[in-house]
């Protein structure tokens, strides 16, 4: 590939800095389910394939990121493959902050809007929640019990990078991408159980995810890199 200049916007303030992004500490709660396949397929972009009925709602908070301002997020994560390729999309993301929203729209193609994220309690006992445009789209009651579970392999992340066209309807830009976390390390791992519940919006349908239970779930803590990328496919 040559070598070429990328600017980010606005070129005299750029709203997110280059890569990468270390991330030192943060908090997850992870619930994991069992869902209605066909649901689950809609989900996903038209180019992948549902490889299980077993998914991922989380909820996220950032205490120290080299590169971005700190933030928290929630979503959804269901496996998948393209073409041979297994891993998972994240077919739902929803962040508390600008630069995390433009950074993974911009760079990876995560499908982030704007929402409100609560996260409460520590690795005995939380609460946490996204909301957007008035509706609790997700709200997580986490309660430690050290009942272990199988964590499903949720990496390398698969993704479509679309961007539409300016002159026509239709995309410019339409990508696979391939991308994984570097350095990841686990600092604390709790197992547990939960209670979720999703409220109904047209807007952000989570609630069409046809959960049909409630695997278990998992408290963590960590750090990992975030850098560029694999561009595996241009569709």
């Amino acid at each position: 590939m040559n070598k070429y200049e990328y600017t980010i916007l606005p070129e005299y303030s750029p709203l997110y800095p280059k890569l990468p992004y270390r991330y030192h500490d943060y908090q997850k709660v992870s619930v994991y389910c069992r869902g209605n396949k066909e649901a689950l397929q809609r989900f996903l972009p038209k180019e992948f394939e549902l490889t299980s009925d077993v998914f991922e709602i989380f909820i996220l908070q950032n205490n120290k990121i080299d590169g971005l301002d700190n933030y928290s997020e929630g979503g959804v994560v269901i496996q998948c493959a393209y073409k041979g390729n297994k891993g998972a999309c994240v077919a739902f993301e929803y962040v508390d902050k600008d630069d995390a929203l433009c950074a993974g729209r911009e760079i990876w193609g995560y499908p982030k809007k704007m929402g409100e994220v609560e996260f409460n309690g520590d690795e005995h006992k939380l609460s946490g929640s996204v909301s957007r445009r008035g509706k609790k789209i997700i709200d997580i009651t986490f309660e430690a019990t050290q009942e272990e579970i199988e964590i499903p392999v949720l990496s390398p992340r698969l993704q479509v990078k679309r961007m539409p066209h300016p002159e026509v309807e239709g995309t410019d830009i339409n990508h696979i991408l391939q991308n994984v976390l570097e350095d990841a390390e686990v600092k604390k791992q709790v197992f547990g159980r939960a209670v979720l519940n999703i409220e109904k919006s047209e807007k952000d349908p989570l609630y069409r995810l046809g959960v049909q239970e409630v695997i278990g779930a998992v408290y963590l803590e960590g750090a990992f890199t975030l850098t560029y990328g694999k561009v595996i496919a241009s569709l």
